[in-house]
């Protein structure tokens, strides 16, 4: 996709349209976009280049990892400016075949990882319908499978959104319950179940503490380690359910037959 991308580069994204003295309209160069752009993706300096031997030159120079970065920006930057080029720059992506993609979370565009369409949906759903809870998981999703992944925090953001929508069902009284007290109720109760398999009680609190033991970054000390991106992906497939079956009530206390 090298070639596609480096015409995105060369299109308006640094470029814009200006009246001169003769009533006509000159391109000129943006670089003070350029320069924006340097400063807050962190790249190394490319915009004394750009003004002076244009984008084939700065393309030229970037390494694959801050062409993405890049490109996170431009995505980013149109979307708050309302300017055109992000449907493109998703055509060329889905076109290319990359596991990469224009996404949108919280109002912020960027790029994510492109997972199964279906999941995709499935999740978005449910991060509108699910309040508080459905907020932390576009935050997770964002940080799991955004251009500048943070598993840690997607780890996090996925927990604290089951333990919001667990936790007014479960434990109501307690203002101060965490996904670890929430699954500690569900088990004292014994009889919350999803109504495909109640005579399984377990199941729900079984797959909540797989979630909460599953951080061990919540540990101090030696057994602390950051999750890897792989674990924090899995987290937050997991969360998902979990919020919607809580949110919806899905997962009820029944008694077993």
């Amino acid at each position: 996709m090298e070639a596609s991308l480096r015409v995105c580069f060369k299109s308006e994204f640094f470029r814009e349209e200006r009246f001169d003295s003769y009533g006509g309209t000159r391109s000129v160069k943006r670089i003070d976009r350029m320069r924006k752009m340097e400063l807050q993706t962190r790249i190394r300096p490319v915009a004394d280049r750009f003004g002076e031997q244009g984008i084939d030159a700065v393309f030229t120079i970037m390494s694959p990892d801050e062409r993405l970065r890049a490109l996170d920006w431009i995505i980013k930057d149109n979307a708050e400016h309302n300017e055109r080029g992000n449907e493109d720059i998703e055509i060329v992506l889905r076109l290319g075949g990359s596991r990469w993609m224009v996404g949108k979370r919280n109002d912020v565009a960027g790029l994510e990882a492109r997972v199964p369409i279906g999941v995709q949906e499935a999740a978005e759903a449910v991060m509108v319908t699910a309040g508080r809870a459905g907020q932390l998981l576009s935050e997770a999703w964002h940080s799991a499978f955004g251009a500048n992944p943070d598993p840690e925090d997607a780890y996090e953001k996925a927990i604290k959104a089951v333990e919001e929508a667990a936790a007014q069902v479960v434990s109501p009284n307690n203002s101060q319950a965490t996904l670890g007290t929430v699954v500690r109720d569900m088990k004292n109760q014994g009889d919350w179940a999803l109504p495909l398999n109640p005579r399984d009680p377990d199941l729900p609190a079984r797959m909540a503490e797989l979630l909460w033991k599953g951080q061990e970054s919540r540990h101090g000390g030696n057994d602390y380690r950051k999750p890897t991106p792989d674990e924090a992906e899995a987290a937050l497939l997991l969360a998902v359910p979990l919020v919607q079956w809580f949110s919806s009530g899905v997962i009820a206390r029944r008694q077993s037959a």
